[in-house]
Formats: structure tokens, sequence, C-alpha cells
């Protein structure tokens, strides 16, 4: 997957994730209730290789405390990288 979006979404994930001090492990026992929440799917977000649904996101963003401005910042990454990927499908 060649998506420059994805990148800057799972570093800014991870960067957050660690600057909180929480470990892979630590989120995904926070999103343990949320389908398809995986540490296996954390490790690939974190990477750039995959993106959450909007849901699974939501609950991403208050596990890791984001605070507003990050969230705010990951949405917009989010939807930019949702669109061309929308737009690469037409």
């Amino acid at each position: 997957m060649d998506n420059a979006n994805y990148k800057a979404i799972g570093i800014a994930i991870a960067e957050t994730r660690k600057n909180n001090g929480l470990t892979q492990m630590q989120v995904c026992e926070k999103l343990a209730h949320v389908v398809g929440m995986s540490q296996g799917r954390l490790s690939r977000l974190e990477r750039g290789e995959w993106l959450p649904t909007a849901g699974q996101f939501e609950h991403l963003i208050r596990a890791i405390h984001c605070t507003e401005d990050q969230a705010r910042e990951l949405r917009y990454l989010a939807a930019q990288a949702s669109e061309r990927l929308t737009d690469a499908a037409c």
C-alpha cells in the first residue's frame, strides 16, 4: 500500500501512544470490546499498512488519550486517506 496518509496516521498514532506511556498491548486491552481491533491490526496501522473503520478509529483515539488537536489532525488525515481510496476506485 503506497499511501502517505496511512503512514502519517500510523506515525502520529504510535507517537501519541508512546508519549502517553502506553504499549500496544495496553491499548488493545482498552479496545477489547471493539470488533476487529487486535495487537496485530494496531501494529499494521502504526506501520501505515491498514486503516480502521470510522468507529474503530474513534475508539482508538480515546484509548491512546489524544488531545483534541491530535484527534482533529488524525481525523483529517483519515478523511484524506479514505477520500483517495474512493477516488482510486472510481
